[in-house]
């Protein structure tokens, strides 16, 4: 039997429940932007809207005449498929898109968004495609990359064009946009998780030249009903963008305070986007999957499985084991991969396949290498520089080989082999030498990444194997390789640093 209280209780929360019911209708018929923005859609009318004339590149080759008469047909058309239903922009599946009647360059803006079964839409920047938004459930579009989710840069080709979560609400549910262009970067936040990550917006209709510093918003007609509301934005000046761009660059570089971050997180491939030869920003082959709460790397291809953020002052673990399979041109050599930190420039920067870094090799009988790697931009040749001091001996085939105190060489290329790497060591596969700490074929190796500073310290099973000073940068993405080998990983993360750490 329920007490009084029980009631009471029940019919609190039932009360609260009506006002919040009654506060988000009312939010939804009468808009109110918040601080610092304004609302583009009244609630009300088409008011601050126009139809749809062509595209930026047409409509800058009409005359002044030619472009009234255009639009003047184009606003008939809009008034015919587009309506405001209980404070909601309601589009009926015909017609053109939606635009705003004003020309926009930096900015910040809201949009709550909803679809149906087989939906597809999208929000234009600047008159250009497009912030995506469809069904990520609908088989039919899987071959697009809809079962990556919404929020991303669809038509990118030199930049990543799929998010990197999928947050999209079920289908016929309510869905916030949070969008923010500053020059030609744009991030995206669905549903308040970060989807697109300061990626740089192409120019579909001239790819030779960099997107329009301003231009109209559009909601996007592709032929189904939609329906969209609490439409806000904020325009940046100069001095504001400037800000918004360096507060998001600053907070991008990462140091773990009071516990780890969890670079893998068992589930999925969320904070990642992947880089591999020949595909770019696509993974086809699917070399790098989740399977049994492990990231499982196929090996096929060249390439990498990279950070979003950018993370210094760190103790990095990694635990990982090979898998059977090899391939291609190193089919019979030795098992070869690695993790890439302090990873900086362009994608694809380092040979087509991964970024100027400093590489932690991981190579059958030379894991806890060092490998100094810089890069250059492949549009413009560019170099891309990285370097790092480290102590030396050499070797009695000249390689030369860490050895603490020894002569101090400054690289910006080259190799460091971990100090008991074998003097015979050849690439074939299966290979191990006399004094290798890494764990036997199949089972687990912990190789750990101290960067403290421009300070670096490797060790392998606990066994310290390397150390680099001066490092530069000190500071960037992280980059786990897929290079012809099967590697799976159970365990990447990030423990801060400790008073004591050894690489103090």
């Amino acid at each position: 039997m329920r007490s009084k209280r029980d009631w009471r209780i029940s019919l609190l929360t039932f009360a609260t429940l009506a006002i919040l019911n009654l506060s988000s209708t009312a939010s939804a018929a009468n808009p109110e932007p918040p601080e610092g923005f304004v609302a583009l859609f009244n609630g009300k009318d088409l008011t601050g809207w126009k139809g749809l004339v062509a595209n930026p590149e047409k409509r800058a080759e009409m005359s002044a005449e030619e472009l009234a008469k255009a639009q003047k047909e184009a606003d008939q058309r809009m008034r015919d498929h587009w309506q405001v239903v209980d404070g909601e922009l309601v589009f009926d599946g015909k017609g053109d898109s939606l635009c705003t009647a004003k020309d926009y360059g930096d900015f910040e803006m809201y949009v709550d968004w909803k679809i149906l079964e087989g939906g597809d839409s999208g929000i234009y920047l600047r008159g250009s495609p497009q912030v995506q938004i469809w069904d990520t459930q609908f088989e039919n579009y899987f071959r697009h990359g809809a079962d990556k989710g919404s929020g991303a840069l669809w038509n990118n080709k030199d930049n990543p064009r799929f998010p990197l979560v999928k947050a999209d609400n079920p289908v016929g549910e309510w869905n916030t946009f949070y969008i923010k262009m500053v020059g030609d970067r744009v991030t995206v936040k669905l549903n308040g998780k970060l989807v697109t990550d300061n990626v740089v917006m192409e120019n579909v209709w001239n790819r030779e030249k960099p997107i329009y510093p301003t231009g109209q918003i559009e909601l996007q007609n592709h032929g189904n009903k939609l329906w969209f509301r609490n439409v806000y934005l904020r325009e940046l000046d100069g001095e504001s963008a400037s800000a918004t761009a360096a507060n998001s660059a600053e907070s991008e570089v990462i140091s773990p305070k009071d516990e780890p971050i969890k670079l893998f997180n068992g589930k999925n491939l969320e904070g990642f986007y992947t880089y591999i030869e020949g595909h770019g920003y696509e993974d086809p082959n699917n070399v790098f999957t989740v399977k049994d709460g492990m990231l499982h790397i196929s090996g096929e291809g060249y390439g990498g499985l990279i950070t979003e953020k950018e993370y210094r002052d760190y103790h990095m673990v990694i635990e990982f084991k090979w898998g059977g399979k090899t391939w291609g041109n190193r089919e019979d050599r030795t098992r070869d991969s690695g993790v890439l930190i302090h990873c900086h420039g362009p994608d694809g920067g380092l040979g087509g396949k991964w970024m100027a870094s400093i590489e932690a090799q991981i190579i059958e009988g030379g894991v806890g290498d060092i490998l100094v790697l810089s890069g250059k931009d492949p549009k413009t040749g560019e170099i891309v520089p990285t370097t790092m001091t480290a102590e030396i001996t050499k070797d009695r085939d000249g390689e030369r080989v860490w050895k603490k105190g020894g002569e101090r060489v400054t690289l910006s290329s080259g190799r460091i082999n971990w100090w008991g790497r074998d003097p015979d060591w050849v690439d074939e596969i299966g290979f191990r030498g006399k004094q290798d700490v890494e764990s036997p074929l199949g089972e687990w190796t912990r190789m750990d990444v101290i960067c403290d500073g421009g300070h670096l310290l490797y060790k392998v099973n606990g066994v310290v194997v390397n150390e680099g000073f001066d490092a530069k940068p000190d500071h960037g993405k992280l980059l786990v390789q897929t290079e012809q080998a099967e590697m799976i990983v159970r365990r990447w993360e990030l423990l801060p640093l400790k008073k004591d750490s050894p690489a103090k």
